[in-house]
């Protein structure tokens, strides 16, 4: 889902609404929120907590929300997965880091320390184009092992 802003830095509260009720009609099997459509890793810390907890209170349990944690700081990304935890979120969405080009054991590790960071299930998000990295089919094979992964985005 995109993010509506009035400016860089201020969420457009009213289009959001709109936008929630708009793909709610559709009939989605959950809502995907903070992801690279939707702007999140060019987003505030504190705008993407804004939009985590509008949307979740807005959905209010009709489908489940899934929320983009990928960033570049691991610290940040686990953070970003507590809170949404908190308020009420039903999984989070990673991909790999951006910048760096990682190996696939790079990779490996890398989900597995999220994984044992985070309370919510992991999708894992596939997005070379933006991150340098992709999940080959043998990585995402060995990360469906782990416990709180459940899927694959792409």
């Amino acid at each position: 889902m995109i993010t509506p802003l009035l400016d860089r830095d201020t969420l457009d509260v009213t289009g959001l609404d709109r936008l929630v009720e708009h793909i709610l009609a559709g009939s989605p099997s959950g809502l995907f929120i903070l992801g690279t459509t939707g702007e999140g890793p060019s987003l505030s810390y504190r705008l993407r907590r804004e939009v985590i907890v509008r949307v979740v209170r807005h959905v209010a349990g009709r489908v489940p929300v899934l929320v983009g944690i990928t960033d570049t700081a691991f610290v940040e990304s686990v953070a970003l997965a507590n809170y949404a935890a908190d308020v009420g979120a039903q999984a989070v969405v990673l991909s790999a880091p951006p910048y760096y080009p990682l190996s696939q054991q790079d990779l490996l590790q890398y989900v597995e320390r999220m994984a044992d960071a985070v309370t919510l299930p992991m999708f894992l998000y596939n997005m070379p184009s933006h991150t340098k990295t992709a999940f080959e089919p043998e990585t995402v094979r060995r990360l469906m092992d782990i416990p709180g992964i459940f899927g694959t985005e792409r």
